[in-house]
């Protein structure tokens, strides 16, 4: 071989090298590099010529419940990376931010001194309330917005008080809905917040407790449940409503998939199955109570307000949980939706405000009221939207969103009413407007508020909340903590002595994180259970060892 040849010969091994070495390093990001970073709680994208950037995992619900295709699915939140955030923004950010903080210092400082230990504090009087078996609703209810907004040494203090209280045993017959979504919700999460151990303890002893109620014919658990006797309370016997037994599903499936005991999973399973194979008039539109003899369907009235609203949550948010992994969640939920936007969305005006309302059927019927229960309605297909290729409802879902928001900015006091009737749009308009004036502190406009900022990146959502947490600030704050009001259509408000668990596990926990980096309990790897606790995705956990 020539002398002249050699630098050319070399060339091409070099090449051939580096081509070799480049397939090697695609490979290598194709196959380990991607689960490695997702171990490490690292996002990781491939270029989508490359193929899937996040292939599905295999996730378990127990030992028999394996899910083969847990899929990362389409991201819900704006990609706030487009955006630069100037220092006034900040600043503003920041200062609500603190705002919401201290509001809820101020209220745990006032149950704290008024009721430690109890259930709620009555915020006028400063006397306890148990109105939950006495086991500490708002303790427990706020225990991962503690964690959440860094207030370790209250969470530790929460989390000793526990060790003495006992969730096998209840004095009176207890809310199985109530019980599942403030207690057990509140320590899974508060359990997976911070790993503390004695957490997950107590869930277990208390779901062990609950497991009995879902022992009738059908699997259908009676809401109100004897702890003591273990017996259905006599007066709810057979006759359960939808939202009670439709919102215990995420709990008990989170349960399942930390202790790897798919008990948990099969007695909640077993009564979404149920309602689906129940006849319905309506596809998609399920009555508001149910035999749990029978598992027939007792009522013909239908709504996305109270008694069944956390039903249809439920639906979209187990399709986020496993990923897709069981179609049953996706192909009733797009059921629901279509029914609701076909029967129960309507064009109307309220006062001087047209446009989209959510009215509710009683007996084939259309009733033109809109509760502030169902304002969960818009963040709620929102996510839908963005998840399940609905796109045209995301303009369904702010269009509602600004009917609820429009309901407080109305108002002298600039807070919600309970709910309000609306007229149709071919109608006169109904005056005065007829409303059920009370505000109980509830939280799903702030929740709806929340979710469309972090779908949108829309600041005017922000502003909104700020507008609504000024007017709690105003009219609901008491010396101890905060009240819910009698009508929130005079300046000269009465306070009803009531703080219900949900304002600081629900209300103030969606303000603060309206106001955090969106990377904060991001909606892409977690999902709310109706009491705003945050569970970690299937997705983004780790698989568990056997």
């Amino acid at each position: 071989m020539s002398a002249t040849k050699l630098p050319r010969l070399t060339t091409k091994i070099r090449l051939a090298v580096l081509l070799a070495l480049i397939c090697f390093v695609l490979a290598l990001q194709l196959s380990g590099l991607a689960h490695i970073r997702q171990k490490l709680g690292l996002s990781y994208e491939l270029p989508s010529s490359l193929g899937s950037a996040h292939p599905p995992v295999e996730r378990r619900l127990g030992d028999d419940v394996i899910l083969k295709n847990v899929s990362h699915l389409p991201r819900i939140q704006f990609d706030f990376s487009q955006i630069e955030e100037s220092q006034l923004e900040r600043e503003v950010r920041e200062q609500r931010l603190k705002s919401v903080k201290d509001g809820f210092i101020y209220a745990w400082n006032g149950y704290k001194k008024c009721a430690w230990g109890h259930d709620e504090i009555k915020p006028v009087t400063c006397q306890p309330n148990d109105s939950f078996a006495g086991w500490g609703a708002t303790l427990v209810d706020a225990l991962d917005t503690l964690f959440i907004m860094g207030l370790k040494d209250q969470f530790g203090e929460a989390v000793e008080h526990l060790k003495g209280v006992d969730f096998t045993k209840a004095d009176t017959a207890i809310s199985l809905f109530e019980t599942v979504i403030r207690y057990l919700g509140g320590l899974l999460s508060a359990y997976e917040l911070s790993g503390e151990r004695l957490l997950l303890q107590k869930a277990i002893d208390l779901a062990d407790a609950l497991t009995p109620a879902f022992s009738t014919p059908t699997g259908i658990p009676s809401n109100r449940w004897d702890m003591s006797t273990g017996y259905e309370h006599m007066w709810s016997t057979r006759h359960a409503i939808l939202a009670e037994v439709g919102t215990l599903q995420l709990e008990f499936m989170k349960l399942a998939e930390i202790t790897r005991n798919s008990t948990y999973f099969h007695l909640v399973q077993r009564v979404t199955d149920a309602l689906e194979r129940a006849e319905k008039s309506i596809p998609g539109l399920y009555p508001l109570s149910i035999d749990t003899e029978t598992g027939a369907f007792t009522s013909d009235a239908i709504s996305f307000g109270a008694v069944g609203d956390s039903f249809y949550e439920y639906l979209l948010k187990q399709h986020l949980y496993v990923g897709g992994a069981l179609d049953q969640y996706r192909r009733m939920y797009n059921e629901s939706v279509n029914g609701m936007i076909q029967y129960l969305v309507k064009e109307g005006h309220y006062d001087k405000k047209r446009g989209l309302f959510l009215g509710q059927l009683s007996y084939g019927q259309y009733i033109q009221k809109m509760e502030h229960l169902s304002c969960f309605v818009p963040g709620m297909v929102a996510m839908g939207a963005k998840t399940l290729n609905r796109s045209g409802d995301l303009k369904i879902a702010e269009e509602l969103a600004e009917s609820c928001y429009w309901s407080y900015n109305q108002t002298i006091t600039g807070i919600g009413p309970e709910d309000f009737f609306f007229d149709l749009i071919d109608e006169p308009a109904t005056s005065p407007p007829r409303t059920n004036s009370m505000y109980k502190l509830r939280p799903e406009t702030v929740e709806s508020l929340f979710i469309l900022y972090r779908i949108t990146g829309n600041k005017i959502y922000q502003d909104k909340g700020w507008a609504i947490w000024q007017a709690i600030q105003k009219y609901c704050k008491t010396e101890s903590a905060y009240s819910g009001l009698f009508d929130v259509t005079v300046e000269n408000v009465r306070q009803n002595d009531n703080m219900e668990s949900f304002f600081l596990a629900e209300t103030l926990k969606y303000l603060y994180l309206l106001f955090s980096p969106p990377d904060i309990i991001s909606l892409d790897t977690h999902v709310f259970n109706t009491e705003a606790h945050p569970f970690r995705r299937l997705y983004h956990t780790r698989p568990h060892a056997a």
